[in-house]
């Protein structure tokens, strides 16, 4: 029952962040949500219930279903979150919440979940992610983790590499148990910091190199908003998970579509659901908790992966300047 009671809730948030992004985006670019295609006459929502045979009425194009199909989605995606949480998909040693899922992280998070879907689907119908979505997510996810101080999916640092952790258990810094609300504070905004940061630099990197930016500046903020959910550990698992899931998806839609181009920000926001689902059995790896409680190995990871990112911008200019002769 309860998972069906969430199902439900996720279906009408489905269809709201659907429409409040159509309203952002469709006076640019109409998609056949908000406004028809064709035309650009708005379209009821009584039509919008029916997509299947809803058609405008002032020119008789077929409205798209993507309202559906939103709701559909979301409704899946809280359920499957609130059955995962329910199954420890996110229970690590290190975090004990003091309330039950349902009181906490939950909520939160199904928070992120909604705010992701409007941000994807604004992003698809004008290659845009509005500041209306994501700002305001960002600043409650900030406000949140610093009122409940309990709602991190793994604390702000946490040390594996002691010899004697087998016997005494991870280092925890004491501070984070004395003042649980600023734990939360600093947790959200290290993921809101290290987001933004790590894909500020890498949208520099491709206009210093490319000579524009290949990475839009929506891109940027909505990694802040995914950092401020999930925290700064989270968010670098996002990042090296969102190129794998952007390959898969690139590839479907050149399949499906024909198109060589496709926006970026619904890569983050799976790579975001990816972790979200898996994130017990990422951390659990021993030597990937020992990494990032190790801060030199870690910068020297980073500092690795951007230069290495650098590279293969400097082959992609290199191949676009290739003459089409030589290529040949």
């Amino acid at each position: 029952m309860w998972l069906t009671a969430i199902l439900l809730a996720g279906l009408l948030a489905g269809g709201i962040a659907v429409f409040w992004a159509a309203c952002l985006a469709e006076d640019a670019r109409p998609a056949g949500i908000r406004r028809c295609r064709a035309c650009g006459a708005g379209v009821p929502v009584a039509v919008l219930l029916q997509p299947w045979r809803g058609r405008c009425r002032q020119c008789s194009v077929r409205t798209t279903p993507g309202l559906w199909l939103g709701a559909v989605c979301t409704g899946v995606l809280f359920a499957g979150l609130a059955w995962g949480l329910e199954q420890g998909c996110q229970s690590v040693t290190e975090v004990r919440p003091a309330a039950p899922f349902w009181q906490g992280r939950l909520p939160f998070q199904l928070l992120l979940l909604f705010l992701l879907v409007a941000a994807v689907v604004s992003d698809l119908i004008d290659y845009v992610i509005p500041d209306r979505i994501v700002l305001p997510g960002v600043c409650a996810a900030v406000l949140l983790a610093f009122v409940s101080g309990d709602l991190q999916m793994i604390h702000i640092w946490v040390d594996w590499s002691d010899e004697l952790v087998q016997v005494y258990g991870p280092y925890l810094p004491q501070w984070m148990k004395d003042h649980q609300h600023l734990h939360g504070l600093a947790w959200s905004l290290a993921g809101c910091v290290v987001g933004a940061g790590l894909v500020w630099l890498g949208r520099i990197a491709a206009n210093r190199i490319l000579g524009f930016p290949a990475i839009g500046f929506g891109d940027v903020t909505l990694m802040a908003m995914i950092g401020a959910f999930m925290g700064w550990q989270p968010v670098l698992c996002v990042l090296a998970v969102s190129p794998i899931v952007g390959i898969v998806l690139g590839f479907s839609v050149y399949v499906v579509t024909g198109r060589g181009f496709m926006a970026f920000g619904p890569c983050l926001a799976a790579g975001a659901v990816v972790i979200l689902f898996a994130w017990r059995a990422i951390w659990e790896q021993q030597g990937l908790r020992i990494i990032f409680g190790h801060w030199p190995t870690m910068a020297g990871l980073i500092v690795g992966t951007f230069s290495l990112y650098c590279v293969l911008l400097l082959g992609v200019r290199i191949f676009r300047s290739t003459p089409t002769s030589r290529l040949r």
